[in-house]
């Protein structure tokens, strides 16, 4: 659910399975990510800066952040140009599963749709993952 690119190929290399069965744990498990980082990313800040702070006190004040880095920039230009569509078509492939989810959260308001949009685009790389790794067999 994390690296969905990597942990596809990974379970077919261990099993060998079919496309069903690919299909299935692969949807599931990317799904299950997508409703872990989307309803319980304010919950795991939470926990993780409670650890920070508690583990890792900071010595000196932080220094601001680029605001304006490459990285942001392509990002800023995906969500102007796509919206939600295009943030749901390069979660589960380039950005990944959390952090995807947790952007999308984040960006926009309506978790369901989120959810939908994010679920729907697991599918579809899911199928393509487990067609493509399948394909021979």
């Amino acid at each position: 659910m994390v690296k969905f690119v990597v942990g596809v190929p990974a379970l077919y290399a261990a099993t060998k399975w079919g496309f069903l069965p690919m299909f299935i744990v692969s949807s599931i498990a990317g799904i299950c990510g997508v409703i872990a980082f989307l309803f319980f990313e304010k919950w795991i800040f939470k926990g993780w800066d409670w650890l920070r702070t508690k583990y890792f006190p900071r010595k000196n004040p932080p220094q601001k952040k680029k605001l304006f880095s490459r990285k942001n920039r392509i990002f800023v230009k995906i969500l102007n140009s796509y919206g939600l569509p295009g943030i749901a078509f390069i979660t589960p492939t380039i950005i990944s599963i959390p952090v995807g989810s947790i952007l999308a959260g984040r960006l926009f308001n309506n978790n369901k749709k989120v959810l939908v949009f994010l679920s729907v685009s697991v599918i579809l790389w899911s199928a393509l993952l487990s067609g493509l790794l399948t394909l021979n067999n």
